[in-house]
């Protein structure tokens, strides 16, 4: 009975530990940085820290000086950055490895207009309906904490 006892008690405190991509409730999560509810699954973005505690924003312009500065959290305890895949609503991408597109015409929730893409070729194709500029993400960082 004990060992039973003693595996259920693992098998519990392993799945409150375990740390996997972020899930983000689309009109119910809140923005970390701003407050303003999570509705948009084209721009949304998430940040993981190396103790496992997931924080979710609107978009990046949102999630980057939520680490700056003046922000709740320094750099270092990050250890997950993640954005959402603007060709693939609701599918969260590596942040530092995104192709990002600034236009004013993407019309982001907080107005960053910043739309992250798994691929170069996405953002091409993307950037002949909103044509724009073409970022990485120490350009967006430097775009978002400069302000």
């Amino acid at each position: 009975m004990k060992q039973i006892l003693l595996s259920a008690s693992l098998v519990v405190l392993a799945a409150g530990c375990s740390v996997g991509q972020p899930k983000i409730k689309y009109g119910a999560d809140e923005c970390a940085h701003c407050r303003m509810n999570v509705v948009d699954a084209k721009f949304a973005a998430a940040i993981q820290t190396v103790k496992g505690r997931d924080y979710i924003f609107d978009a990046p312009e949102c999630m980057v000086p939520f680490t700056g500065p003046k922000g709740h959290l320094v750099k270092d305890e990050v250890a997950h950055w993640y954005v959402t895949d603007f060709a693939h609503p609701g599918t969260l991408i590596d942040a530092t490895k995104a192709f990002y597109l600034h236009a004013p015409t993407l019309k982001s929730p907080m107005r960053g207009n910043v739309a992250a893409f798994a691929t170069d070729a996405d953002r091409q194709a993307a950037k002949k309906i909103f044509p724009g500029d073409d970022l990485d993400w120490t350009s967006v960082q430097k775009l978002f904490t400069d302000e």
